[in-house]
């Protein structure tokens, strides 16, 4: 199962091209994964990246759980994947191409942030991946809650 690990500072370059990592390489290498999805996260102005297996699964989730059901929210997985791209990394410098509208979105110039998320990567403008940060307290109390929800289910 694939778990990336690590924060990891990348040059985009004008064309809108980012090198992956080596050890994220390796680690999508080891899982037999090539195909990236990138995705504009919901709740932050950054790109969630999947493994195209990981895209499959989740998709096939939310269909088999909620679209059959009801039309709203099928309409919701069609907005949920509007603007995704499927991107392979090139085999010798291991580069992918981020659409421009994308990187427009998250207000990415010539840096990024990719952040590892365990079975997802994160990419970030650098300003606003350190605007997102938790304070110290804020990590502890929201760790608390989790906790308590984990140890006292409903």
């Amino acid at each position: 199962m694939l778990s990336f690990i690590g924060e990891y500072t990348c040059k985009l370059d004008h064309k809108g091209r980012v090198v992956i990592p080596v050890a994220v390489r390796k680690e999508l290498s080891e899982a037999g994964e090539r195909i990236l999805v990138l995705h504009h996260n919901l709740h932050r102005d950054c790109i969630n990246v999947y493994t195209r297996a990981r895209w499959v699964q989740m998709l096939a989730d939310f269909q088999t759980t909620y679209a059959a059901l009801d039309a709203r929210e099928s309409d919701f997985i069609r907005e949920f994947s509007r603007g995704s791209a499927a991107v392979e990394p090139d085999e010798s410098s291991g580069r992918i191409l981020i659409p421009r509208k994308m990187l427009d979105r998250i207000g990415a110039r010539d840096e990024l942030i990719l952040a590892g998320q365990g079975a997802q990567l994160e990419i970030w403008e650098p300003g606003r991946y350190e605007e997102a940060a938790f304070s110290p307290d804020e990590t502890a109390r929201v760790a608390s809650e989790m906790y308590q929800r984990l140890t006292n289910p409903a």
